[in-house]
């Protein structure tokens, strides 16, 4: 079961905040405030363990311009656009209008 593709996958983006803070730089480049505001509940220890393996692994790369320090997706975090876009349709599909409870 090691070898299965979406067991691989899922040990990595299948952690609380991966694939939604995959999201939000899929909308462009990102500050660490900026991406701490729009993932409302996060912390900052959690934030940063993330970003750091993001970097870790290739996902994501830092950057640096006039002053301005952020993140940004490689081509390996980019080209998780479709997955993201697939999830978002299954959600609006089938969960917008179903009773939830994500505590279970």
């Amino acid at each position: 079961m090691n070898d299965c593709p979406v067991t691989k996958a899922w040990k990595i983006l299948g952690k609380p905040w991966r694939i939604v803070i995959v999201s939000r730089l899929l909308e462009g480049d990102k500050t660490f405030n900026s991406l701490l505001w729009s993932l409302q509940g996060i912390s900052t220890r959690t934030l940063s363990s993330v970003l750091k393996e993001f970097i870790e692994m290739g996902i994501i790369e830092p950057f640096s311009k006039d002053e301005k320090h952020g993140y940004r997706l490689t081509q390996k975090g980019e080209d998780l656009a479709e997955v993201v876009a697939k999830i978002k349709q299954w959600s609006e599909k089938w969960l917008e209008t179903a009773p939830m409870n994500l505590n279970t």
